[in-house]
């Protein structure tokens, strides 16, 4: 048998500035995922467990103690073993989350962000230690960023920018939340996810194409300043029809018809 994989990693380059992954097709026929690294590669799952072990016989540890543990049940306090073994396993799925962004799997990023808030939500509720909540804690905004990037980017691969938008609005308020949270140990101006998804609202806002009635209300509001009240009164019945007791600014405006 070969153990040596030096040809293999000479025909993929790694890339110091990019993480790179693929989808590979094992001799069992299965999936998995491989990312390069330097001097070497991972391969993990692409469902379960990446490693795809089953601790305790459950999918994964968050299973596991989500349904009680030892049989202790889920009000029992995680120690600093079990956190290590959580923390592990979250960095497992970070991994794997990052690779299936890259890979444009919106949908595996989502569930994989998911398992990792999940993670940090029962450490945050049964760690004994503060200081170990924030262990965990710390990764929280990177998690809510790449969950709400892959869910706006479903959306925008629907070319529906509203909820795109609604995506990245609901993951900046909930960053803005453990912010507040965390008010005496994290300012907002240190926290770049928080940056990163604003900047991505406005870009986003700025490139969203302009809904029908959108379009009607501006209409609207160039022909009331041009005082060309006729093409207003036309517009405006047309934004009747679509809303029938929606009243804007500029409809106000406009002298009642004869």
């Amino acid at each position: 048998m070969r153990y040596d994989i030096g040809d293999l990693l000479s025909s993929w380059p790694f890339d110091p500035d990019e993480l790179v992954a693929r989808r590979i097709v094992a001799r069992d026929g299965s999936e998995k995922l491989q990312i390069r690294i330097d001097m070497g590669m991972l391969q993990l799952e692409t469902s379960g467990r990446p490693d795809g072990q089953r601790p305790f016989g459950c999918e994964s540890l968050l299973e596991y103690y989500r349904a009680g543990g030892e049989g202790d049940g889920p009000e029992k306090a995680l120690d600093e073993d079990a956190c290590e073994d959580l923390f592990q396993e979250a960095w497992q799925y970070y991994q794997r989350y990052l690779s299936m962004f890259y890979l444009e799997d919106y949908a595996a990023v989502v569930a994989d962000t998911s398992h990792n808030l999940e993670i940090f939500g029962l450490v945050q509720n049964h760690a004994d230690s503060n200081e170990v909540k924030w262990y965990f804690e710390q990764y929280y905004p990177h998690a809510i960023m790449m969950q709400a990037r892959a869910n706006a980017m479903l959306s925008l691969d629907e070319e529906n920018y509203r909820s795109a938008l609604r995506e990245v609005r609901a993951g900046i308020e909930r960053i803005e939340a453990f912010v507040a949270e965390w008010e005496s140990d994290v300012m907002e101006d240190e926290i770049p996810e928080l940056t990163f998804l604003r900047d991505w609202y406005e870009e986003l806002e700025t490139e969203r194409p302009l809904s029908r009635r959108e379009q009607l209300e501006r209409d609207l509001n160039v022909a009331v300043e041009a005082e060309n009240f006729e093409e207003a009164a036309r517009l405006r019945d047309k934004l009747r029809t679509m809303r029938p007791f929606f009243r804007s600014s500029a409809e106000r405006t406009i002298p009642p018809s004869t």
